[in-house]
Formats: C-alpha cells, sequence, structure tokens
C-alpha cells in the first residue's frame, strides 16, 4: 500500500513539473508583424498604413448570398484623405485585405470582387456578379 501512494505523489510531482515549464499564454501577446493587436480588435489596413479597428474605421457589410456565414460581416475601408481611388475590402475567410480600384463613379473592381455604391448603400458582388454582401452607411 505504501509503494502505491509513493508512486501516486512521484506521479503528481512530474505533472507539477510539466506545467511548470509550460507558461500560460500571455492575454494581448498577439501582435502581428506591424504591431497589431488582433485580442484588441485591431487589424492592419494596407491602404491607411496603420493599425485599425474595421468595426470602427469601416462600413460594415452583412452577407446576403444564403451560402455565406451568416454571422461574419465584410467591412468597407476608405482612405482617410477622403480619396476613393482605392477601397480596402475585409471579407471573411480572405487571409489578405482586398484592394479594390475604382473603374467608374461608386464602381470599384479588382480580379474577384466589384464594389457599388446607391445612394449610402455599398453592396460587393464575386466577379461572376453574385451578391455577396450589402450594408448602409451610418450617419
Amino acid at each position: 500500500m505504501a509503494c502505491n501512494t509513493n508512486t501516486t505523489t512521484q506521479q503528481d510531482d512530474s505533472l507539477k513539473v510539466e506545467s511548470a515549464q509550460t507558461p500560460p499564454p500571455i492575454v494581448g501577446n498577439d501582435a502581428d508583424e506591424h504591431g497589431c493587436k488582433a485580442s484588441a480588435g485591431y487589424r492592419w489596413s494596407v491602404l491607411r498604413n496603420e493599425c485599425i479597428r474595421i468595426f470602427e474605421a469601416g462600413v460594415r457589410l452583412d452577407p446576403v448570398a444564403k451560402d455565406l456565414e451568416q454571422s461574419l460581416s465584410a467591412f468597407v475601408v476608405i482612405k482617410t484623405d477622403s480619396s476613393d481611388q482605392e477601397i480596402e475590402l475585409f471579407v471573411p475567410y480572405d487571409e489578405q485585405t482586398i484592394i479594390v480600384k475604382k473603374e467608374a463613379t461608386d464602381k470599384w473592381k479588382n480580379d474577384k470582387y466589384v464594389l457599388t455604391k446607391a445612394k449610402d448603400t455599398y453592396s460587393i458582388e464575386s466577379a461572376d456578379k453574385k451578391l455577396l454582401y450589402k450594408g448602409t452607411i451610418e450617419k
């Protein structure tokens, strides 16, 4: 009986040593290569060349297509100097942000997406003209 007790103590001690060697993750220690902290809601904006909170700096576009995850929004970010020659899109599941270039009044595109603006409403379509996201500018 005494031998079994020692074995349990030795096993418990070895578990303590293992867990002591693996430090717990540090909250807020998730800065990316640009210094943006995702845990605080920051993402790198290529267009603005700074860390931004897309939900504060951008316009939220909610999913319209039924095959999209309905709880994940896309965001449209315009350069701070009001230049609209290029607009940055933050689209769920795209690892990189997307820059779309102005093609006509209220229309921007690249090889994957087309962004349009009608009054205060932005829409993102796929290159094959499927409506993906839509949202209104909050005033």
